[in-house]
């Protein structure tokens, strides 16, 4: 039988970060329980928390996985290197010969991207951009890209609470550049990256706008 704290880990993986009140009405119980079992999962270092002001009252605490945590719970590294060495593979050496660091490793995500495109398109499947869209997700849940999706007045916004290669990542921003347009162009429309894990946001967030 499921324990609070694991239901309290189980919300925080699914939701990227909630505060106490979110947890006591998900599961039912006091928010002064659902504290006393914070407390325990912040002190073994399962949780961590961060103070978040408002225009009026009180800050308010804001719970998440700790990267520890999140990043035990997913690694991808393996077949990230695999993938950058395919894309080593196939890059023309004469465009390679000319560029820098920064310019090649820009080449090699762009490689990367337009193998993945073609690796993912016979599984997208949809006349609607919202049936392509979850067909989408269900596709690139597999590597830890998106987990969930849904529908919001600005478009879709696809996200997931653990990031599959936060320190690749932290190290080179146009890993996540390279998943943006990963998932425009298989959908066929302007995709926005609105929030990254590495920078701090409680999920990793695209926004695929409805009217592009």
């Amino acid at each position: 039988m499921k324990g609070t704290r694991d239901e309290i880990i189980a919300l925080l993986r699914a939701r990227g970060e909630c505060t106490v009140h979110d947890l006591s009405e998900a599961i039912g119980i006091a928010p002064a329980a659902v504290r006393r079992h914070l407390e325990i999962l912040v002190g073994g270092g399962t949780i961590q928390y961060r103070s978040v002001k408002q225009p009026a009252g009180r800050p308010y605490f804001a719970y998440r996985l700790s990267d520890q945590v999140r990043e035990a719970a997913v690694n991808d590294y393996p077949r990230l290197f695999e993938r950058l060495v395919s894309a080593v593979a196939t890059l023309d050496p004469s465009r390679a010969a000319a560029k820098d660091g920064p310019a090649l490793l820009e080449s090699l995500f762009d490689s990367m991207t337009e193998h993945l495109a073609d690796d993912y398109r016979p599984r997208i499947h949809g006349a609607t951009l919202e049936e392509r869209v979850s067909s989408l997700t269900q596709v690139l849940r597999e590597d830890g890209i998106v987990e969930r999706w849904d529908r919001q007045p600005d478009g879709f916004h696809l996200s997931t609470s653990i990031c599959p290669h936060r320190r690749a990542a932290i190290a080179a921003h146009g890993l996540c550049e390279s998943e943006t347009r990963l998932i425009a162009n298989l959908l066929g429309t302007e995709v926005e990256q609105v929030g990254r894990v590495v920078d701090g946001a409680p999920v990793c967030e695209y926004l695929v706008k409805c009217n592009a």
